[in-house]
């Protein structure tokens, strides 16, 4: 008897569906759709497309100091904007799990202090949370300001992690890490306030909500 084999052809639409998937947000309907969408779109539109994402891999970097993306201006730019912006109250930390918490925050014009990005959040019964945020580099940071004046320098630390259970449990693992230098420079930590309701992610939060949980915070 004669076993005839199916086999699966590949394809560049299934090659481009697999890429967006790697997307966040984005499932495998949405990326079939996305596929879809550039095969169809114009030829100018998607060359544009391919020149942006070079272009953003040239010039946008990450700042070593908050760790967000930035657009360089020129090759001498090694720290963003903001952290160089000698305004800012640099007594205040902000702690954002991602780009686009700092961006909402920013955009709301309620907070005038720098900002440091965990990268993430940590999952329940992470075995190895230290590998899910940079959380020796936000320890560095802290101590590196701390030490600069005594703890007069920094006054405060601010988690501001989306109401969830992943984002709690990365402010008490901030919390935990951070007791020592506390203890020896005598600052604040705080975390935001009731203006955010349980399971709230802080990206997708208006300036209202965001200020009532600044204000209100503990």
């Amino acid at each position: 008897m004669v076993i005839y084999k199916r086999t699966m052809s590949y394809n560049i639409l299934e090659k481009m569906a697999e890429y967006f998937i790697k997307f966040p947000g984005i499932g495998p309907k949405q990326a079939r759709r996305f596929a879809y969408f550039l095969s169809a779109a114009d030829e100018n539109f998607v060359k544009e497309i391919s020149s942006l994402l070079l272009e953003l891999k040239k010039k946008v970097k990450r700042c070593p100091k908050c760790y967000r993306f930035f657009e360089a201006k020129g090759d001498t730019s090694e720290i963003c904007g903001l952290c160089a912006d000698s305004s800012r109250d640099d007594s205040l930390l902000l702690v954002v799990e991602k780009d686009v918490d700092f961006e909402n925050i920013e955009k709301s014009h309620i907070y005038n202090g720098l900002y440091f990005i965990l990268g993430g959040v940590i999952p329940l019964a992470e075995t190895e949370p230290a590998s899910k945020i940079r959380a020796k580099e936000l320890f560095n940071i802290v101590q590196k300001k701390a030490k600069l004046a005594k703890g007069s320098n920094l006054r405060e630390v601010i988690i501001a992690t989306s109401a969830t259970i992943e984002g709690e449990n990365t402010i008490q693992y901030i919390k935990k890490i951070l007791e020592p230098l506390v203890a020896k420079f005598d600052f604040k930590v705080s975390v935001l306030g009731r203006g955010l309701s349980t399971g709230t992610e802080l990206e997708y939060s208006d300036s209202s909500t965001l200020s009532s949980a600044l204000k209100n915070r503990a």
